[in-house]
């Protein structure tokens, strides 16, 4: 493909990507639902920073060392259990505040009472009455769409009243707080109320619980999410908006926080049965270890040949780059050499996260790769994230070096071109500084003279 189409290429990509990706930023919905998932991580690194102790990767002792990990896994796993059940198993009833607490925010409603609101329709609607004890199964993973679904009904309730008037507005001089308690009175009695009516009328009409219905009815989409053409298809969307200097991370890890992390829970839970195959593969340690090594496009390699590099230019960008690069950041890579809007960049960027991709999908779908068991920050490095999240996975750690490998080939001829382009600029203002030059050492030698 010559300069003029991948430009051509480059510009279609700008004019017709750019507003509707402007428009999925801007999203209040969306942003809620991102903002529920960053408030629920610490919860869900520190539930997963235990699961290697609670569920080893193996079954019997084979040698001193697996020996020694059964023994400590043991000997500390009642001591541990509880806290990997009150992170990752009550991730739900954090998510539904964090998404009802934010969306109140960009409504200019009262946060904390709107959060917990949106916590309580959530835990009305996952089957906390009666005699029940189901709702419990639906605080974790299970419960996260119905968690989502709760914590928008309750907002956008509130902020109907409030845009009606139709609350308990208290004299001026009571406290704020009071005020504000008062206010959102009749909103949450409405919320309450209509959601046990939609309980009792599901379970008259379907014999099921919220949750369960939902269940049935995202089965299909989530068996679609967790696909290869569903995987190549967010990498498309993700490096395209980067391309054009918006954040493709935000939204694509937006949309699929919920699926990922129910899978997520799902895989546990597999394990814990002892399934002798796990029944997810595209999970967030997928994603973020073997695809984003680096940063985003997996530019790791970049670096390396920029360090290498006889241009100033590049150089000097993979000198300041090398060590956030180090921990997945690499926005000085992007924009410094650059990357973003550079249509000569535009395959290279698009192709090599999806070609590991591929490669990583079909090696595990062999079991030659470990499926996702936890997820830790993004920012650790991908050989050390990919084992982690794979329980200790040796194989995954491969893997990474492995997309390296790849991403180094396929980014080579493309940074030679960038490279010989630089290198000719860098002559042409070597040329243009060396009369200047002349002119100031002729000068000098006056002076002496």
């Amino acid at each position: 493909m010559d300069q003029s189409r991948i430009r051509v290429l480059a510009s279609s990509v700008e004019q017709y990507i750019q507003p509707v990706a402007k428009v999925l930023m801007r999203n209040k919905h969306l942003t809620a639902i991102r903002d529920g998932f960053q408030l629920a991580m610490p919860f869900i690194f520190v539930g997963c920073l235990f699961v290697p102790i609670l569920f080893p990767p193996f079954k019997h002792a084979s040698n001193a060392f697996a020996s020694a990990w059964l023994d400590l896994s043991y000997s500390l796993g009642k001591i541990l259990l509880p806290t990997y059940q009150l992170t990752l198993g009550v991730v739900a009833l954090i998510v539904s505040f964090g998404v009802s607490s934010s969306l109140a925010k960009q409504y200019q409603l009262p946060e904390r009472l709107s959060g917990l609101t949106g916590g309580m329709a959530f835990l009305l609607l996952s089957g906390f009455y009666g005699d029940r004890s189901e709702g419990f199964e639906y605080l974790g993973g299970a419960g996260l769409f119905t968690a989502l679904i709760g914590a928008v009904f309750a907002v956008e309730v509130i902020r109907l009243f409030v845009k009606q008037g139709w609350i308990i507005k208290m004299p001026e001089e009571v406290p704020i707080l009071t005020q504000q308690s008062f206010k959102l009175i009749l909103p949450i009695t409405a919320v309450m109320l209509s959601i046990s009516i939609f309980n009792a009328l599901v379970e008259a009409r379907f014999g099921l619980h919220f949750p369960q219905l939902i269940e049935q009815l995202l089965t299909p989409l989530v068996l679609a999410s967790d696909s290869l053409p569903a995987l190549l298809v967010a990498i498309l969307i993700c490096q395209l908006l980067w391309f054009i200097g918006i954040h493709g991370s935000l939204i694509v890890t937006g949309i699929m926080n919920p699926f990922w992390m129910s899978m997520l829970l799902k895989n546990q839970e597999a394990y814990e049965a002892g399934a002798a195959v796990l029944p997810h593969i595209f999970l967030q340690g997928f994603w973020d270890f073997f695809l984003l090594i680096g940063g985003v496009g997996s530019t790791l390699p970049l670096v390396y040949m920029a360090i290498k590099s006889r241009s100033h230019h590049l150089k000097s960008v993979g000198k300041v780059g090398a060590v956030p690069s180090l921990f997945n950041i690499n926005e000085p890579i992007l924009f410094g050499f650059p990357i973003i809007l550079n249509p000569l960049f535009l395959i290279p960027f698009v192709l090599v996260p999806m070609l590991n991709a591929t490669i990583a999908w079909y090696l595990t779908q062999f079991g030659i790769l470990d499926r996702a068991l936890g997820i830790i920050p993004w920012s650790v490095p991908a050989p050390i994230g990919a084992m982690w999240t794979g329980n200790g996975s040796l194989a995954n750690g491969l893997m990474v070096i492995l997309a390296m490998v790849n991403s180094y080939f396929m980014y080579l001829p493309f940074f030679r071109s960038h490279e010989k382009v630089l290198l000719e600029q860098q002559k042409e203002r070597a040329k243009k500084s060396a009369p200047c030059a002349d002119i100031r050492i002729g000068l000098g030698l006056r002076l002496v003279a």
